[in-house]
């Protein structure tokens, strides 16, 4: 099963079910301009052999959030959120300087981080999502808490140079996902997302995840 945050494209003859009233035509629209869905969190409503997707529109198009189920068997195609280097080109011309040094720290560092979000679907589909004040939506596979570390000073340094904001998941073992900015925070809990749904664990327990992978 595809993860949460993967790119998918369907087959021109899918059989997906739009699950937004009225998005019918847009995505057929969509789909048909060869662009893909991004996988969903699913609620367990999903039946058997179903993927939850998204599609999300540009501003122009009042950023709608489009929702739809999709036969597994009907995906030609899965990709992994774009790499970082992947969206400079596309990003605002302003933006790029900070994007290019963003680069530069995470080899540096030998971390890898995906995109998703405005930036990652501007450099997709050519259509403009980035706006001023936009984050950069980030993924970050974590070994570790030292790891997580690193990366939560990296992107704090970063915002504090370029006045741009970084948003965005460590990826934990056990299909968990954390905000780096929660991680980074003192609260005693933090909200836990996963392919099925979210929940609060204590700071602790992501120690734990990392002692038993």
């Amino acid at each position: 099963m595809a993860a949460r945050h993967a790119l998918v494209w369907l087959r021109g003859d899918a059989r997906w079910q739009a699950l937004t009233p009225g998005a019918q035509p847009r995505l057929q629209a969509w789909f048909a301009s060869g662009h893909p869905a991004v996988v969903a969190r699913r609620d367990g409503s999903e039946p058997e052999g179903m993927l939850r997707l998204g599609v999300p529109l540009p501003p122009a198009e009042h950023k709608q959030r489009l929702s739809l189920l999709a036969p597994v068997a009907h995906v030609c195609r899965e990709a992994e959120p774009l790499p970082l280097g992947e969206v400079i080109d596309n990003a605002p011309e302003a933006a790029r300087p900070a994007l290019h040094e963003l680069v530069r720290a995470t080899q540096a560092a030998a971390l890898a981080p995906r995109v998703f979000g405005s930036f990652a679907w501007q450099a997709i589909t050519g259509l403009a999502y980035v706006r001023d004040g936009s984050d950069l939506d980030l993924l970050w596979q974590v070994e570790g808490p030292a790891q997580a570390d690193a990366i939560a000073a990296l992107l704090r340094e970063w915002e504090r140079r370029h006045g741009l904001r970084a948003d965005g998941e460590l990826l934990l073992p056990g299909d968990l996902a954390v905000s780096w900015r929660e991680y980074a925070g003192d609260a005693r809990q933090v909200l836990a997302k996963s392919q099925g749904g979210c929940r609060l664990l204590p700071r602790a327990a992501l120690f734990s995840l990392w002692s038993t992978a």
